[in-house]
């Protein structure tokens, strides 16, 4: 499946949505399909007007990874998910994984996790995420290993309160290894 077609059926699930809950955006919100997105699954972003508090820009990015790996069902709750947030917005002016978005969430037939969706609504979580790609290794010289996708930062290696768990020594006596 192109990415043409993904987009086209991804634009027929919100115009369902948005007819059946009665919500409405000025505009269809951008959807990007990315090849490079593996830190989450999905992501809605949302401006709003300085003085109204209207959303003005949504633009809701979707992992192509996200479809190789788990398939359109998975794929297609990720995006009733995110399209949850754009409406929690236009909505209820709500904010982030509140009861109104787990609450449309849900309803909408959208996947949260069980910690983000808590007893309530577990009928609808699932555990399935995106394996990071491991590109560095971190040991501490009392053999601990840390595996990360990005390069730890300067500020953390020479910052004292950023410290080994099982030993006390701080980040910059670890040996780097890019994998």
């Amino acid at each position: 499946m192109n990415e043409i077609d993904i987009r086209m059926k991804l634009k027929e699930i919100y115009w369902g949505l948005s007819e059946k809950f009665n919500f409405s955006y000025n505009d269809y919100p951008t959807i990007i399909i990315s090849n490079r997105l593996r830190c989450r699954n999905g992501r809605c972003l949302r401006k709003r007007d300085t003085f109204s508090g209207e959303v003005r820009y949504c633009k809701i990015t979707m992992s192509k990874a996200l479809l190789d790996e788990f398939g359109w069902e998975r794929f297609e709750k990720t995006f009733r998910h995110e399209v949850a947030h754009l409406a929690n917005a236009l909505l209820y002016r709500g904010k982030g994984h509140d009861k109104s978005f787990k609450r449309l969430c849900r309803d909408f037939g959208g996947s949260m996790n069980p910690k983000m969706a808590g007893y309530t609504y577990s009928d609808c979580a699932s555990t399935d995420y995106i394996k990071p790609i491991i590109k560095y290794i971190y040991t501490c010289p009392c053999g601990l290993k840390r595996k990360m996708a990005k390069r730890m930062s300067y500020k953390k290696r020479g910052n004292p309160n950023y410290y080994c768990r099982k030993c006390r020594i701080t980040l910059d006596k670890w040996k780097e290894i890019r994998v």
